[in-house]
Formats: C-alpha cells, structure tokens, sequence
C-alpha cells in the first residue's frame, strides 16, 4: 500500500475542512435569519441611544462623531423614524408618511423633501429590525463572517452585500452585528462606494415600547427657515 507523504495527508485535511465548513457556515447563516425573522414578526417599535461616526477613508480617520436617541414605530403599514442628536451639534431628522425632515435649530434651518420610489439613507437604520428574511435574502447577498465579542455581549457578524446597483449606489456593504441574545442589530456599518462608512453603535435597546405618532412630531419655530425640495 502506498504511504501518503505527510504534505499531502496536509492537504487533504485542509481540502477536507475547507469542504465541510461551507455548509456548516451555511445552517448557521439559516438559523440567525430565522431568529431575527421571528423577533422582528413581534416588533412594532423601538427607543435606543446610538452613537454614530463617520470614516473618511481619503484621511484615514473618524469625524468627532454623534450621540442621541433613535426611535421608530411600526404602524398602520407604515414606518415611521427619528434620530434625534443631542450632541455635539442639535439636530432632528424624522421619516414619516414619505417625507423626510431634518432641522437644525443652531442655523435656524429645517430641511423637508418628498422620498418618492427612492427612498432614503436613513431607512437603512432599520436594517435587522423586523426586516422579512425572505425579502431581505431577496435584497442583498448574505455572509455570516463569523463570531464576535461586542462591549461583553456575543455577536454574529452579517455581511450584507445589494444585488441591485440602486441600492449600491448608497451602500456597496453594510455589515451588522447581531446580539446572539435578543437577535437584534447592536451596532451596523455602512461602507458606501467612495469607502467612507457610518459606523453606528445602538445601545440601551428598549423593543416595543409605548411610542405614537405624536412622538415623531417637530416643532418648528416661526423663525425657522424651510426649504422643501
């Protein structure tokens, strides 16, 4: 019998474990899904501090970066969102009924624009919570890369890549960490074309809160500049 040099028993052991990891990954992608879907089924709102910084890839380094609060509200068949940023600059962006509004109080300035078919950047937020598996596998190409320890809770790390090249056009990946408990996104990445990502980190996660429509009501003072595009 013809003895196996110790390179090629090397070989096909790697060769072996390469072939078995690709559907063990696979059950294991099936499964986070699966978890995310069903808490996501029962999710009609949720209230989270977030803070969120911006890469620049040209300068190799983060902006001063955002804290605030994140709300939004499942209701009626539709979403409704609002991040409010308490500092280092005050400001409010809120998406309802098709309109986004984003009012900054230190330039007396508010902003309003119809979305459209087009939707908007900040929908992408809501990415992991209560996204349908099925539409979600149908939207964009799913990795898991593996397993992470985040801040001392356990993660599963989903990279998302578009199958369309409308959505890539805002986001050429975005990547989520799932908290491996609760089956919710703890804190995501969003890498656009140029490189340049949003790195947000969602933190005291409160689901299904008692949230209304009025919560996501902005007042504007009558001294308050608004453009509507």
């Amino acid at each position: 019998m013809k003895k196996l040099h110790p390179t090629s028993t090397g070989l096909i052991f790697l060769l072996a474990c390469l072939w078995t990891a690709s559907p063990a990954r696979a059950e294991g992608l099936d499964r986070i899904l699966t978890e995310m879907d069903r808490v996501g089924q029962r999710l009609t709102s949720m209230e989270a501090d977030i803070e969120q910084r911006k890469w620049t890839d040209i300068l190799g380094e983060f902006d001063r970066g955002e804290r605030g609060r994140f709300l939004f509200l499942k209701e009626g068949g539709q979403v409704l969102l609002r991040k409010e940023i308490a500092e280092p600059t005050i400001n409010t962006l809120v998406l309802k009924e098709g309109t986004v509004l984003f009012y900054q109080p230190s330039i007396k300035q508010a902003q309003e624009y119809r979305l459209g078919r087009h939707g908007d950047k900040a929908e992408f937020m809501l990415l992991g919570f209560g996204s349908d598996k099925e539409e979600l596998s149908r939207t964009y190409e799913i990795t898991l890369l593996g397993e992470e320890d985040l801040e001392g809770r356990q993660t599963y790390k989903l990279e998302l890549k578009p199958r369309s090249d409308q959505v890539a056009a805002f986001f050429v990946r975005i990547i989520l960490w799932v908290d491996s408990e609760r089956w919710i996104p703890v804190q995501q990445q969003l890498v656009e074309p140029t490189r340049d990502y949003l790195l947000i980190a969602f933190r005291n996660i409160t689901l299904n809160p008692r949230l209304s429509r009025s919560n996501f009501d902005v007042r504007i003072p009558r001294d308050v500049e608004v453009i509507r595009n």
